[in-house]
């Protein structure tokens, strides 16, 4: 527990980012406390996003593998070797290997992935007839057969969840500092017309802990998604719901932290 001035209210130890007192705490606690904290949420992010992508994106990839000619590949910028349309797909994710560009296949899933003879799109079911298109490239040469394909995936998978598990953590952590930074501003200035204790590094340090119990909010999301509890609208919304979540907690959070000591003994006029 910090050491309060003379007449100030004392400031609490920062353990807890769930209340508004518990979020004041951290803006007199060290950078390492809100680390603590920041890490221990980036890690269950990043777990509910790994675990979403393992349950629901990875059977489709390996569905998509087993089902690829051995002639498969891409040479020249041109996808040669397949016959016929391959697809594997579930509500989420969805791959198509397509020999024409015009194949139809629909949008059935929230995210599709289509192999098309010169280049491959990206796409949602919000815009299914819109897409990033991402041509292979006269240099490109890859072996998409099945004897090729299999092995490379049991080997690589487990370093590429634990690559977007990492990728995710650090997204966070650099997301975190920019939004504090925005902020700051209005925390700091909330607190001086309170009279609350609140410094620039300290409404930094406050805003940046609130912005974890939306987090938590976002990581139900993920969970309720994964599992068909909500659709990808509803997960939109569970997103914006988590920014908002993150500005009731910087308004509250800096009237809570201790009041200045000429505010606190300030006499209350209404006792008269």
């Amino acid at each position: 527990m910090s050491q309060p001035e003379d007449g100030a209210t004392p400031s609490p130890s920062a353990w807890q980012p769930f209340t508004f007192g518990g979020v004041a705490a951290f803006a007199a606690a060290g950078l390492g406390r809100l680390m603590l904290a920041e890490l221990v949420t980036a890690i269950l992010v990043g777990v509910s996003v790994v675990s979403s992508v393992q349950r629901d994106w990875s059977p489709v990839v390996l569905q998509v593998i087993q089902q690829m000619p051995e002639t498969a590949r891409i040479a020249g910028g041109q996808l040669s070797g397949v016959d016929e349309t391959v697809i594997a797909e579930t509500k989420f994710f969805a791959i198509a290997v397509t020999p024409e560009t015009s194949s139809p296949i629909g949008q059935s899933a929230d995210w599709q992935v289509q192999l098309r003879p010169t280049d491959f799109r990206m796409g949602s079911v919000f815009r299914p007839d819109w897409g990033w298109a991402f041509d292979y490239g006269p240099a490109t040469v890859l072996d998409l057969s099945r004897s090729n394909l299999e092995p490379w995936w049991g080997a690589w998978h487990p370093i590429i969840l634990t690559g977007i598990g990492v990728a995710v953590g650090v997204s966070l952590f650099i997301v975190w500092a920019l939004v504090a930074l925005v902020y700051t501003a209005p925390a700091k200035c909330l607190g001086w017309f309170a009279d609350r204790q609140l410094a620039w590094g300290g409404a930094w340090r406050l805003s940046s802990a609130a912005l974890i119990p939306g987090t938590f909010v976002l990581i139900f999301g993920i969970l309720l998604y994964s599992w068909r509890g909500v659709d990808l609208i509803g997960l939109g919304f569970l997103w914006l719901a988590h920014l908002l979540i993150g500005w009731v907690y910087v308004a509250g959070s800096a009237l809570a932290c201790p009041r200045l000591p000429h505010a606190a003994s300030k006499p209350n006029p209404f006792n008269s």
